[in-house]
């Protein structure tokens, strides 16, 4: 056997798409043509950060897809190098001569829990924009036709969302299968010619903001900041979890999985592996197989935890849970680990 580290996404992306499968095991997406260029629409699979669009003139260059062209805490203007605002791609997509969709990139993976957004929280506030995808055959009237109405949303400090509807209570993670779906609206067929660039509406929400930088129902350089968006409250968030927060994560999870064991069991030594929003990804237990009831039991309790959010892509932590009828209180054991 050989072990081979994984390659970072631009040496990734010049791999065949069946090495990516097993070189490239945090990626996934699809390859596409605009106007013979070589381009990638990627998801980072061990975190939700949203999509980058890649493309390869003299090699890779990779941008994260963003709705404003300005920070969501701020108004500093982003570097062009680094973002592509969700409107451009729409533009290139629907105005470039040729669109043509590739091969899928990376292994499929199983569905995940639902990401804790900006939608979830008053705290944080999302940067919002509707676009209408028009038809390029006109009604009877000369009008042209509406064929779909999304609303783009992105959160700060996680995922980029798509609504289907303006008060966002309908939201889906838009990865590169969305932005695939997109293309196809945009352009069902290869041969159809260029359509005039979507029409992007003046959205009822733009951003939230820090406190001093411009308060609610204000202008700034980005649009204007509803009064039903508060502010940001809380900091930045680290790039690993606080040891603290750690600890409190295990000796929750050690007490939620003492029901999970009997009194006759000895300790049960788990590692539990979570992203930086705080989702759980993955539990495993020492000596048990993954359909094990033991292992279920665990990983619903597990998942009615909160685990700590930091800006990372996922956590390792260890805990030991020892049976409930022993009276001294659950050691705890922790590592962690940054991957």
């Amino acid at each position: 056997m050989q072990e081979a580290k994984n390659l970072p996404l631009e040496k990734c992306l010049q791999l065949p798409p069946a090495e990516i499968v097993t070189r490239c095991p945090n990626f996934a997406g699809r390859l596409l043509e605009i106007d013979q260029v070589k381009s990638a629409l990627v998801d980072r699979t061990d975190q939700r950060k949203g999509m980058l669009f890649c493309e390869d003139t003299n090699g890779w260059r990779c941008r994260r897809v963003v709705v404003l062209e300005y920070e969501t805490r701020g108004t500093r203007k982003r570097d062009p190098q680094k973002f592509l605002t969700a409107g451009k791609l729409l533009e290139r997509l629907a105005t470039s001569p040729t669109v043509k969709l590739g091969e899928e990139l990376g292994a499929l993976m199983a569905p995940q829990l639902p990401p804790k957004t900006c939608l979830d929280s008053e705290k944080r506030g999302c940067a919002v924009q509707a676009v209408r995808l028009r038809s390029r055959a006109p009604d009877k009237n000369g009008t042209p036709m509406v064929r779909r109405q999304l609303w783009l949303v992105e959160d700060a400090d996680g995922t980029t969302l798509s609504c289907s509807d303006a008060e966002l209570t309908r939201c889906d993670e838009l990865t590169a299968a969305g932005w695939s779906v997109i293309a196809l609206t945009l352009r069902p067929s290869s041969l159809a010619p260029p359509e005039p660039p979507p029409e992007l509406e003046t959205p009822d929400a733009r951003t939230d903001r820090r406190p001093g930088i411009v308060e609610a129902g204000a202008e700034s350089s980005s649009g204007a900041a509803q009064p039903w968006i508060k502010p940001k409250a809380e900091v930045m968030l680290p790039h690993t979890p606080a040891r603290t927060d750690v600890a409190k994560a295990a000796h929750a999870l050690e007490q939620a999985g003492r029901v999970c064991v009997t009194a006759e069991a000895s300790a049960v030594a788990l590692s539990v592996l979570f992203s930086g929003e705080g989702s759980l990804l993955n539990l495993t237990v020492d000596g048990a197989v993954a359909n094990d009831a033991k292992v279920n039991c665990l990983t619903a309790a597990a998942k009615k935890l909160s685990f700590p959010r930091f800006a990372g892509a996922s956590y390792q932590l260890h805990a030991v849970v020892l049976p409930p009828t022993r009276g001294a209180p659950p050691q705890k054991r922790v590592a962690r680990q940054r991957r």
